[in-house]
């Protein structure tokens, strides 16, 4: 009984002392746990505060973004804006350089030789051209819808002067001599026609001695004029406020 008694307080002893172990390997065990439970707490509130600056981050770079886009937006549509008003403004250019004669054109008309007449009587002086015959004679076309005229190859206009000199007929301050040739561009038909009225200013040259040709033509070719005459006195008129 003795050694039995002895062998048991050792054995609980061992027993105890494994319990011992196990309690602080355990405990050890969860120290770790908890220290690594607590580590993402602190990452966590970090990754947070790098998020909520991500985001910060782009909110500004969308904002400025879409102003890039309203921008970009704005200088195409001036884009678009000042290529229609250039192609405006060229055409309007275009239109009033044909206006003024500043381009060749050409088209279908009528081409009028306005000549003296021939000699008649023996000691009669034959009629000649003179200027108010031509003169008035372009009105003519003009009037019936001309859009376009050169006498002699000399591109004139409705304003264009045409005045006598001594011995020869000055069209826009160049000399001409018979036989005037007037090509005029415009509906062959009505020009034709405004020079075939009876008692009309053709016929009226006619009944002086003077010999009115008309040719119609489905295609005539007119030159530019040189240039136009600066002004040295007119200036644009202010707009009235």
């Amino acid at each position: 009984m003795g050694p039995s008694r002895a062998r048991w307080p050792v054995g609980l002893a061992v027993f105890l002392l494994g319990i011992s172990f196990l309690v602080a390997a355990h405990v050890r065990s969860r120290q770790p746990l908890r220290q690594a439970a607590q580590l993402p707490t602190w990452r966590v509130q970090e990754l947070a505060v790098l998020v909520r600056q991500q985001e910060e981050a782009r909110r500004l770079l969308e904002a400025e973004l879409d102003d890039l886009r309203r921008r970009a937006h704005a200088y195409q549509a001036a884009l678009v804006e000042g290529r229609e008003l250039t192609q405006a403004m060229q055409e309007e250019i275009a239109r009033y350089r044909l206006i003024l004669g500043l381009v060749p054109v050409e088209g279908p008309g009528i081409r009028v030789v306005l000549a003296p007449g021939p000699p008649g009587v023996p000691g009669v002086i034959p009629a000649v051209v003179e200027a108010q015959d031509l003169s008035a004679l372009a009105n003519e076309l003009w009037s019936a819808g001309a859009e376009a005229m050169a006498i002699n190859g000399v591109r004139v206009l409705a304003w264009s002067a045409i005045r006598q000199t001594d011995r020869t007929i000055a069209v826009d301050g160049r000399s001409t001599t018979a036989p005037y040739v007037i090509e005029a561009i415009g509906d062959p038909a009505a020009l034709q026609a405004a020079l075939a009225i009876r008692g009309g200013f053709a016929e009226g040259l006619r009944a002086v001695g003077l010999r009115v040709g008309v040719q119609v033509h489905q295609r005539l070719r007119l030159p530019a004029r040189p240039g136009l005459e600066p002004f040295r006195y007119a200036r644009p008129a202010p707009t009235p406020q």
